[in-house]
C-alpha cells in the first residue's frame, strides 16, 4: 500500500451515469489483483475531505495502467467524472484482500450488480486467461440491471449474459432468475458483487445447490479511511461478529455474512 500521485490517461462512459477511469501504475508497487481496491481523493484540495473507495476493474502491466468503473452519484464522483487525460489523481493502494481461486472441478459462476461490474470483469478476465492455461474451469460471467441503459459498453469475456428486467436487453429478468434456469454438467462456484438484496439471493441459492460448501463475497460498505482504523465500514457475521470491509476484506465467505441483517 502507497499514496501516490498519478495521472489520467483515459475516462470513458460505460453506461447511464457510469465511468471508467484509467490512471498510470507505478512499476515500483505490486500489480492489484481483482477484488482488491484503491482510495482516490475526489475533489481539490481538502473538499470533500474523505477519500473515495474503488475496485479495481483492470490492470495492463504491458501498459503500465489500472482503472476502476464508478458511478456518477456526488460532489466526489462528479469531479472524477470531469477528468481529462494528463489530470492529476491522488491515489491510495492497492488495498484489502482479493479473491481466491475457484475449487477444482467447479465452474466459476460470477455475478455483478450495478457498480460490481468492474471488480467482476476483472476477475472474469484473469479467470478466462488461467482458463486457457488449464488452471480452472471456463468461467461465467453474468450481469444484472435494471433497465438496458444502465447496463455497460464495454468488452466483455466470451460467453457473458446481460440481464434487464425490463427485458430490453439480453435476459428478461433478474440475475439470480437467470441462474436458476442455469444448468451445466459442473456444480458451480459462486463470486458476487452487488446491491445487499442480490447477495442475499446468491447465499440462499449457494446454499440450496448440492456441494456448495461456500462462495466469495466482495462486499460494498461506506468508508472512511479504507485502511481499518476507523472501524467505519463494518459489516455483521453470522457467528454474531462483526468485519471490516477495508482491513479484513473486501472480499469474505459469503455464506459467512449476515446479508439479512446488512438489509435492516
Amino acid at each position: 500500500m502507497k499514496r501516490f500521485d498519478s495521472t489520467v490517461t483515459e475516462l470513458q462512459p460505460v453506461a447511464s451515469d457510469y465511468f471508467r477511469i484509467t490512471f498510470q501504475w507505478p512499476v515500483t508497487l505490486p500489480l492489484p489483483q481483482p477484488g482488491c481496491f484503491l482510495t482516490v481523493s475526489a475533489g481539490s484540495g481538502f473538499d470533500p475531505a474523505l477519500r473515495r473507495p474503488f475496485a479495481f476493474s483492470d490492470v495492463d502491466p504491458a501498459r503500465g495502467t489500472a482503472a476502476f468503473i464508478f458511478q456518477r452519484r456526488g460532489r466526489g464522483t462528479a469531479w472524477l467524472a470531469e477528468r481529462r487525460p494528463g489530470d492529476s489523481l491522488d491515489v491510495l493502494g492497492p488495498l484489502g484482500a482479493g479473491f481466491r481461486a475457484p475449487p477444482s472441478g467447479a465452474r466459476p459462476v460470477l455475478v455483478a450488480g450495478g457498480i460490481g461490474l468492474g471488480p467482476m470483469l476483472f476477475l472474469a478476465r484473469q479467470l478466462h486467461q488461467t482458463a486457457a492455461a488449464g488452471r480452472n474451469e471456463v468461467p461465467i460471467l453474468v450481469l444484472g440491471y435494471r433497465s438496458a441503459s444502465q447496463a455497460p459498453s464495454v468488452d466483455l469475456p466470451p460467453g457473458s449474459v446481460i440481464c434487464t428486467d425490463d427485458g430490453m436487453r439480453g435476459f428478461h429478468g433478474s440475475a439470480v432468475a437467470y441462474l436458476d434456469q442455469l444448468a451445466d454438467a459442473l456444480p458451480p462456484y459462486y463470486y458476487a458483487c452487488g446491491p445487499v438484496a442480490m447477495m442475499a439471493a446468491i447465499d440462499r441459492l449457494a446454499a440450496a445447490r448440492a456441494g456448495q460448501a461456500d462462495w466469495q463475497a466482495a462486499t460494498e460498505q461506506w468508508m472512511a479511511c479504507g485502511v481499518g482504523a476507523c472501524q467505519g465500514c463494518v459489516i455483521p457475521f453470522k457467528d454474531g461478529g462483526f468485519k471490516r470491509c477495508c482491513a479484513d476484506g473486501p472480499v469474505f465467505n459469503g455464506r459467512m455474512v449476515d446479508w439479512v441483517g446488512l438489509q435492516e
